[in-house]
């Protein structure tokens, strides 16, 4: 059987070609998503919000203008109060996430507003109040952008809250850490909608500091009750902490335990270095931070670098002693030299005290009393220190 062969040449006219085609619907493609993320200066959208919890109804307002904000900021046109609310109150089935929307009834609904997409937002949140000394708040937002036109539907939701990362909102009122929370939810969901954020919302937070007691506080019992933590954490967790395994420079676990809400793990340790050229062995202090969930290790916190101990140093420079205040964000760190308080989520030290006595080992107690927490490290010899916990500033 005979077989014709095209030509080089007109082989590689018809790549060319064919190149040139499949260029132009690249291109064509591109610029139609380009459409979609950045709409033509003033295009007019409705915002429509909803609270899953008719407990935060009273939020649904502050999440549509902080949406209104961000969507005039990328160049869209969000519809007035009044026709706003005139639209959500008549599109009842707008409230359903799950409903399916059409463009018939997208016209029947919002056809005399003559918006080009809806913004229908979903949220929920809530609070808690760690320790009963300030409130922790978390939020998340689902964003279902209809297309007026054919009602082609693209959703995103804000990043999960209450992770390192993106920590929960804290503050004095339970109002004030929601109302950041969800501003930043707002935030999280629109970058994901690839929508401008120019002026992010920053997250407001609380430090944990530790004041030293002259004395145990009057309510202090004889045998302190376990520090609290997880009881069902991962078996094998503290094996995801990254210690130092060289045969000159190595760490050994001292203590380890985890938050009682179950979000991190934390392993204290020794460290040795021996310098052989100088024949000298010096020593340090690590707190590795482990997510639980995975895990695997998120920071490691210094304590005590490796070196020779500074003067008035007379205890061992490990970390004999930790524990999670209230949930995983704080930290109380114990070495045989001091006490001292972290901020896990941005990984610093908040506050540090000296410990009397040197001691080699030591267990931590959390105590209750009315509207106050206490700490106590009690030494394996002598006498406990106390410490009351605060707000710092």
């Amino acid at each position: 059987m005979n077989t014709t062969t095209v030509d080089s040449p007109v082989r590689r006219a018809l790549a060319r070609h064919a190149a040139l085609l499949l260029l132009g619907a690249t291109a064509a493609l591109f610029a139609g998503q380009r459409a979609l993320a950045q709409p033509a200066g003033g295009e007019r959208v409705a915002v429509a919000v909803y609270a899953e919890d008719p407990a935060l109804r009273r939020y649904e307002r502050a999440v549509q203008v902080r949406l209104e904000e961000i969507l005039a900021d990328s160049g869209y046109s969000p519809l007035d109060e009044a026709k706003a609310k005139a639209l959500r109150d008549n599109w009842v089935d707008l409230a359903n996430p799950g409903h399916l929307i059409t463009a018939e009834e997208i016209a029947a609904k919002a056809g005399r507003y003559d918006v080009k997409r809806i913004f229908r937002a979903g949220f929920t949140a809530g609070s808690t109040q760690p320790l009963g000394l300030y409130h922790s708040a978390t939020a998340q937002v689902q964003l279902r952008v209809i297309d007026a036109a054919d009602a082609r539907v693209k959703a995103s939701a804000s990043a999960p809250m209450g992770t390192r990362g993106f920590a929960g909102s804290d503050a004095s009122t339970a109002d004030a850490a929601l109302a950041n929370a969800l501003q930043r939810a707002v935030d999280s969901v629109a970058e994901a909608a690839a929508l401008k954020v120019l002026a992010p919302a920053a997250v407001r937070s609380i430090s944990l500091v530790l004041e030293a007691l002259a004395q145990p506080p009057a309510a202090a019992p004889a045998q302190p009750a376990p520090w609290p933590a997880f009881a069902a954490a991962p078996a094998g967790w503290d094996k995801a902490a990254k210690l130092l395994s060289e045969r000159w420079r190595n760490e050994q676990v001292q203590c380890t335990t985890t938050s009682a809400d179950g979000g991190m793990g934390v392993v204290g340790t020794i460290a040795h270095h021996y310098d052989r050229g100088a024949g000298t062995r010096n020593y340090g202090g690590y707190a590795h931070v482990v997510d639980l969930k995975e895990p695997r290790e998120l920071v490691k916190l210094t304590v005590h670098e490796i070196g020779q101990r500074a003067s008035g140093e007379n205890g061992t420079s490990g970390v004999i002693a930790c524990g999670f205040l209230g949930a995983w964000r704080h930290l109380v760190l114990a070495s045989g030299n001091r006490i001292a308080c972290y901020d896990v989520e941005r990984g610093r030290e908040t506050c540090s005290l000296p410990l009397p006595g040197g001691p080699e080992k030591g267990t931590l107690a959390l105590l209750s009393t009315g509207n106050e927490r206490y700490v106590e490290f009690k030494p394996e010899k002598g006498a406990s220190s106390w410490f009351r916990v605060g707000i710092g500033r």
